[in-house]
């Protein structure tokens, strides 16, 4: 008789164990705030210098405001002003030589300069934006609205940008291509 709820409260416990462990999974660290100029935010709190950030974790500036977040590989993501990302996606695994980083930018410029996962035989490393999106191969870039524009800029290796109008590879450091704000993804 006693048997029966000792085993539900055991199996219970097991469920709220296992939930417990997801929830420390799905909140690890992925990068820290190595730089803040000015109101910054990570989530709900004041970006301060040594931050952690996490998956799904809402990165935002202010007016003449600057952001840098360094992920696990050495990845640096740097925003301008009035800005407006999420880290969607990020997996940085060199035992099985596998990256993975997803950043969805509603709003405002930002640099990305990749570190080790462009080291890595299967990785994938895109930036969405409400515009273009961005392919990127190894590769350091900047984008961002310009003269009432969206522009990317290559700085260093290769970026694919593609809307519903086409797509365009920037293959030269210096390249660079626009598009109208009118246009979207």
């Amino acid at each position: 008789m006693w048997a029966w709820p000792l085993l539900r409260f055991l199996g219970v416990c097991g469920f709220l164990l296992v939930m417990a462990g997801h929830g420390a999974v799905a909140a690890a660290q992925v990068g820290s705030v190595t730089r803040v100029q000015n109101q910054a935010q990570v989530g709900s709190e004041s970006a301060a210098v040594g931050a952690s950030v996490h998956m799904n974790d809402h990165l935002r500036t202010g007016a003449n405001a600057r952001l840098e977040v360094t992920f696990q590989d050495g990845t640096r993501l740097t925003l301008g002003e009035n800005a407006d990302v999420i880290v969607d996606r990020y997996v940085y695994n060199p035992a099985k030589s596998k990256g993975e980083m997803l950043l969805n930018a509603s709003q405002g410029a930002l640099r990305l300069a990749t570190g080790k996962l462009k080291e890595m035989n299967n990785r994938d490393i895109k930036v969405a934006t409400p515009y273009a999106a961005l392919a990127v191969r190894g590769t350091e870039f900047w984008s961002g609205p310009i003269d009432g524009q969206y522009g990317a800029l290559l700085l260093h290796g290769k970026v694919r940008v593609s809307n519903r109008a086409g797509a365009v590879n920037l293959v030269t450091p210096g390249q660079g291509t626009d598009i109208p704000i009118r246009s979207r993804r």
